[in-house]
């Protein structure tokens, strides 16, 4: 590992993963905080297996200060964690769950999201699946870096980009990037490596994207649907679109809590009064984990400072536990995994 890594890198504790015990001695009534293990990355890795899931957490809300918005997603991957112990496993013995650990970030944000990328790299290396918990939304382009520089290793296409957000986050960036840039740094870093720039936005909200950043999404070949546009009765459409944009190639899914409305989900940099609640969203992620050639996750934005009762982070574990639950178990008949 070298100095950025190690400048960055924070290794996984217990600490946080408790919650209540049923029976010690019945797997079938095990929480998550009992099957966790610990991976720490500064060590060597080992390939493995079985497929295993990696949580690793982003502790940034510098790109959220850089977009004026509201602080405090620094916090978000703890308080994310504290919620996932406690949920019930529908696991086999034969997948494993790992707590990676951290990368924290100070002031230096491009230092953080190189190592970021970093760790990631070294996950999917290792045969994991990642799953990355935010902090604010620049966790987006060191996830992706990550990606590509695996992919790259393999000369194979890097993943399609599935994000559902409220924004198209392609800020331009003359003072450096930020949480409101990081898809048009990615965008510009392919055109540089002659690669093409997919990027689908699901639940954008006109109020909160400029005629400017629409008019950008046009030029770089961007597709989206607009929040209003998201219902019970349009979910096929969506479903074909996502089809049609993935193709055959991986995915790499991205959510932001923005997303959400803030009756559901308070706890986030820019609140949506008029944003979409969670059973949509939770169809559509459980329909790309179901569908697709999902390889890598990451939620976003969930800022303990401002999140009653733990609302955000609740959904947030919810979401998480869906998308596992059916990447691993597709047929099983759960009401919300």
């Amino acid at each position: 590992m070298n100095q950025v890594f190690i400048k960055h890198y924070i290794p996984p504790s217990r600490q946080i993963w408790k919650g209540r015990v049923d029976d010690p001695n019945d797997p079938l009534s095990y929480r998550w905080h009992q099957i966790i293990q610990l991976l720490d990355l500064s060590r060597p890795v080992y390939s493995i297996p079985e497929r295993s899931f990696a949580f690793l957490g982003f502790r940034s809300d510098e790109g959220v200060k850089r977009n004026l918005g509201r602080p405090g997603a620094k916090l978000g991957p703890e308080s994310i964690r504290r919620q996932m112990a406690n949920l019930p496993s529908y696991f086999g013995q034969d997948i494993h769950m790992f707590d990676a650990g951290d990368v924290d970030c100070d002031q230096d944000l491009e230092s953080a999201q190189q190592a970021l990328a970093q760790a990631v790299e070294k996950i999917l290396s290792a045969g994991f699946f990642p799953v990355l918990l935010g902090g604010g939304h620049e966790i987006a382009y060191g996830h992706y870096m990550g990606l590509y520089n695996f992919y790259k290793k393999s000369n194979q296409k890097p993943p399609v980009i599935i994000n559902i957000d409220a924004h198209f986050d392609m800020r331009p960036y003359y003072n450096g990037g930020s949480s409101g840039t990081m898809f048009l740094q990615i965008a510009d870093f392919l055109r540089k490596q002659g690669q093409e720039f997919k990027y689908l936005v699901l639940g954008i909200q006109q109020s909160g994207n400029t005629r400017s950043l629409f008019r950008k999404a046009e030029e770089l070949g961007v597709k989206y649907i607009l929040a209003r546009d998201i219902s019970e009765n349009h979910l096929e459409h969506v479903y074909d679109q996502i089809n049609s944009f993935v193709g055959t190639r991986d995915v790499y899914l991205t959510i932001c809590t923005d997303v959400f409305s803030s009756a559901v989900a308070p706890g986030v940099s820019a609140p949506q009064p008029f944003g979409m609640y969670p059973e949509l969203v939770l169809k559509i992620a459980k329909y790309i984990a179901r569908s697709h050639s999902l390889v890598s996750f990451d939620i976003a934005e969930v800022s303990p400072r401002f999140d009653e009762d733990h609302q955000t982070a609740k959904l947030a574990s919810v979401m998480i536990f869906a998308i596992l639950n059916n990447l691993v178990n597709p047929d099983l008949n759960l009401v919300v995994g």
